[in-house]
């Protein structure tokens, strides 16, 4: 038997309510793009091996799922594609479901998202990359409670919308000088700055009253807006850690992005990922344009949104 599996990158947007003094910590949103993606090829085998780029991380994952359901290491997994680790693409999420989704399959498990979540410890802040690998699309998830939460416990999803597939996005990632990752990660979060009480109902605000009704009218300007200035507000909570609303790689693009006129511009999660929206390919181009010249050291490629959740195919 063989599994193959794909899930696609994802664009981290920000959280809802870094403070948890609404009662829900988190909290966030975010889209699927259509590329990068993960692609990885599993067969049944005698023992467990991996070939391919991020191999080591992948046999890590690997052994936790099989050690966890209590199974032999068996598997043959070969890494077909990858999303680059620690630059804000939500590699993390997608590889650890990707592989327990896999070998689930490969071993006639059929274990359910929940359990998988669970198994691969993932959603324990954001569940944004957990929403949009079984869906795809724009979602926004509703963040943990302060009480009764359970460890492994994915935030419930409060929305999952079509993103406009004629959205041109431009991904630009700067030759990153330092990322944020694991241990680093969690330091980084017991470093944030207290919100204003304020801060989660602007951001709500935004979100409810100007961006979830440009998406569904498809008003690209007004959803560009409406992001670029919650972006902003998101930022002002992690300035302590990044030294800036933005990543100090991400910071000078952004700026440049903004001169030019790029609509919805902001940093993916912990960054340097940097997006921005154009209308037609005519303003993509541009935009790439734009973006090549200000890192011309970085990776900068079109996408589109991606309306699908991940793919696994038995053979």
């Amino acid at each position: 038997m063989r599994v193959d599996v794909k899930a696609q990158a994802r664009l981290h947007f920000g959280f809802l309510d870094l403070s948890g003094e609404k009662g829900r910590r988190f909290g966030g949103m975010g889209v699927a793009i259509s590329r990068p993606r993960l692609a990885l090829r599993m067969e049944k085998a005698r023992t467990l091996t991996v070939e391919g780029e991020q191999a080591e991380r992948i046999e890590i994952l690997a052994a936790r799922f099989f050690d966890a359901v209590d199974l032999r290491p068996e598997a043959r997994i070969k890494v077909v594609e990858t999303i680059t680790e620690h630059i804000g693409l939500g590699s993390g999420t997608q590889l650890a479901l990707a592989v327990a989704s896999g070998l689930s399959r490969l071993h006639r498990l059929d274990l359910s998202p929940e359990e998988l979540c669970a198994l691969t410890n993932r959603a324990r802040r954001s569940g944004v990359g957990y929403h949009l690998f079984h869906r795809g699309g724009f979602v926004i998830e509703g963040g943990h409670a302060l009480e009764d939460h359970k460890l492994g416990e994915a935030p419930p999803l409060l929305l999952r919308h079509e993103f406009p597939e004629d959205w041109r996005i431009v991904v630009a990632v700067p030759k990153p000088s330092g990322t944020i990752s694991g241990e680093a990660e969690e330091a980084a979060f017991s470093r944030l700055s207290q919100p204003s009480e304020q801060l989660a109902d602007q951001i709500a605000g935004i979100v409810l009253i100007r961006l979830l009704p440009a998406l569904v009218e498809r008003d690209l300007d007004t959803f560009g807006a409406a992001l670029t200035e919650a972006q902003e507000l998101v930022g002002t909570c992690f300035a302590a850690v990044q030294n800036g609303l933005f990543h100090p790689d991400a910071a000078p693009l952004i700026a440049r992005l903004k001169e030019a006129g790029a609509r919805g511009v902001g940093q993916s999660s912990w960054g340097p990922a940097v997006y921005a929206f154009g209308a037609n390919e005519a303003e993509e181009r541009r935009l790439l344009d734009v973006a090549r010249r200000a890192s011309p050291e970085g990776s900068v490629f079109a996408a589109r949104g991606w309306n699908r959740g991940a793919a696994l195919e038995s053979a």
